[in-house]
């Protein structure tokens, strides 16, 4: 790819406007040193969290990794390309991703490492080293420059603002994603500049872009980030005046068209697997859409600049109101920082550039009401744009200049500079990712950062049930149905705290309710089956049972139920055919094991089953 002078003329790769922006001639440019010095930006990227190998798995990672039956085996594999992630929990409630090679990778993992969180821990840094290196390469594609390439790297790679990303492994999702789209954008520079064979190229970026559909559904942003490209780099020197706009239009659209053509399938196929072409989402006008925009981004552009304080959840809502507060006071910001980058983008094509990737990434977390209240700001969600950043903020620190001193070929205030941020950076984000390192430290320093999150008080709710703090579990979720009674989520983890106290009748009323509210989420069946179990009244906690496998076959502990339940009904044959269906989808499953060595052995000739069993609790 081309950049063209302010005539139109074509001139020297991208980022030769480096030079008339001001920048310092770069030191030695022999191969040797490039690979000395990325090698050692890869390295700190590493080092810095080298610590999460230690790390356990934590929040959505219980579920999906530790209880996916779909990753114990090869059989399912077919299934990553037919169902959402979480079909495997709740095959009847409306899922909103459709991300086959995510379940790959998981898939990969499990073969390799089993559930030893240290392995899976490796992968994902390794994987955001390999994110960073493809930055790298992007910058010096699209900045000329290889020092300003580094310095982007540099600050990409240990940006804390990357923690969910390279410390959580379920957050793994963000590296892979960088991984396929920025090198299917570096093919389509390279076939868009005739490299041969240029045919390859496209092919090679075409398929890259499928894959990059398969991760994650951000890559949708690809077609964009092609046409902003052609747009930016218009040749104009052979064209007259009349029409030019509609030219650079067509032109622009008829790079972005092969990518927009594969959409389509892609979207068909998705909406297939989760039975609806639009995610579910709240039923929020366009107008608080509008006016949330503001506090959400100036919490972004405060993590981009300062990335201290970061949390798992914060405490914003919808804004329904706007005021002051909530709507005036954060736009000022987000409205300064908007016109200084526009203003730099018009001034320098490799400004505007670096501000694609900033600002087009962002835009699918714009639309709020797809996350829910209290669940639409997350630092992962920055983990593409920051890609953009990072391209800004290394053409900033290039034209910094503080006298004659040189260092390492370089004003001696950028290798200051670098240095600094290097040191920071890497500090804050080795400090900040010790909150990854195990449920208890994830969902204190969650509930910390957002006491009035409720989406942070449910999850801290749910830790203290583990820990067997009921009461104050209780509490919590008291608090959280005082104003939002209808949640089936909450009713449903209040009615499982009452049947772990023990406190049947409770468990029972608030399981039914979750039951109305959530009549396709089949936890809720389960656990009220569970609960008439211990009340005694077996053929209802048969039929809760039964439903609850009819909506979710492959769940864990499911069989296991149904098959106390018929053991309690003298059914022996029944049960044992549970117990061995739990075996087969769980082989781990010590529980079933048993109880098929007791059954076989009370079904053998001449030999009854013991009375007076009680059953446990799976």
């Amino acid at each position: 790819m081309r950049v063209f002078n302010e005539r139109g003329d074509a001139g020297a790769p991208l980022g030769s406007a480096l030079g008339r922006a001001g920048t310092s001639p770069a030191p030695t440019d022999s191969p040797r040193t490039r690979f000395l010095f990325v090698a050692l930006v890869l390295a700190l990227t590493f080092l810095t969290y080298f610590g999460t190998l230690w790390f356990q798995f934590v929040e959505d990672d219980q579920f999906l990794i530790l209880g996916n039956p779909f990753l114990r085996s090869w059989h399912y594999f077919p299934r990553y390309f037919s169902v959402g992630v979480w079909d495997f929990r709740h095959p009847a409630l409306p899922d909103s991703y459709y991300r086959p090679l995510y379940l790959l990778w998981f898939r990969l993992n499990y073969v390799i490492f089993g559930t030893h969180p240290w392995g899976w821990h490796l992968t994902t840094v390794l994987a955001h080293v390999a994110a960073t290196y493809l930055v790298y390469r992007l910058a010096r594609s699209l900045l000329g420059d290889w020092v300003t390439a580094l310095f982007a790297s540099l600050i990409f790679g240990l940006h804390p603002i990357h923690i969910e990303g390279a410390a959580w492994v379920s957050g793994v999702s963000e590296p892979l994603l960088a991984l396929f789209l920025v090198s299917a954008y570096l093919c389509y520079l390279r076939a868009n500049d005739h490299t041969p064979p240029a045919r390859e190229w496209r092919s090679t970026s075409l398929t890259l872009f499928i894959l990059a559909l398969l991760v994650k559904e951000t890559a949708l942003v690809l077609p964009m980030l092609v046409f902003a490209t052609q747009w930016i780099n218009f040749q104009a020197d052979r064209l007259p005046p009349v029409g030019l706009r509609a030219r650079r239009f067509a032109t622009s659209l008829r790079s972005a068209a092969p990518y927009l053509v594969l959409t389509v399938p892609y979207l068909v196929v998705r909406a297939l697997a989760l039975k609806s072409f639009m995610p579910p989402a709240d039923p929020i006008s366009i107008g608080v859409v509008i006016s949330t925009w503001p506090s959400l981004l100036w919490l972004y552009l405060k993590h981009l600049l300062w990335p201290a304080g970061l949390h798992a959840f914060y405490d914003l809502s919808y804004v329904v109101h706007p005021g002051l507060r909530n709507a005036v006071l954060p736009a000022v910001p987000v409205a300064l920082a908007a016109v200084i980058l526009v203003w730099a983008a018009r001034r320098s094509r490799p400004a505007a550039l670096a501000l694609m990737w900033l600002v087009l990434p962002l835009l699918p977390v714009l639309n709020v009401r797809i996350f829910g209240d209290g669940n639409f700001a997350h630092d992962r969600y920055l983990y593409i744009p920051s890609v953009g950043f990072s391209l800004l903020a290394a053409l900033a620190l290039r034209r910094a200049r503080l006298g004659p001193a040189r260092l390492l070929g370089l004003p001696a205030i950028q290798v200051a500079l670098a240095l600094v941020l290097a040191c920071g950076m890497g500090l804050s984000a080795t400090s900040q990712s010790s909150s990854y390192a195990n449920r208890v430290s994830f969902f204190t320093h969650a509930y910390s950062g957002a006491p009035d999150n409720d989406a942070a008080k449910w999850n801290v709710a749910g830790l203290l049930v583990e820990q067997g703090n009921y009461a104050e579990a209780e509490n919590l979720l008291q608090g959280i149905l005082g104003h939002n009674p209808d949640s089936g989520y909450v009713n449903y983890d209040l009615g499982y705290t009452y049947y772990l106290m023990g406190r049947l009748e409770d468990a029972e009323y608030y399981l039914l309710r979750a039951g109305q509210l959530l009549p396709q989420f089949s936890d809720g069946f389960f656990y009220l089956g569970m609960t008439q179990l211990r009340m005694g009244h077996f053929e209802d906690a048969g039929l809760n049972i039964r439903r609850a496998l009819a909506l979710t076959p492959y769940s864990d502990d499911y069989h296991f139920g149904l098959g106390l339940v018929l053991k309690m009904q003298h059914n022996l044959p029944g049960a044992l055919a549970e117990f061995r269906a739990e075996l087969a989808l769980n082989p781990g499953h010590v529980q079933a094991r048993g109880q098929i060595a007791e059954i076989e052995n009370a079904l053998q000739p001449g030999r009854t089953a013991g009375s007076g069993y009680t059953p446990g609790v799976p």
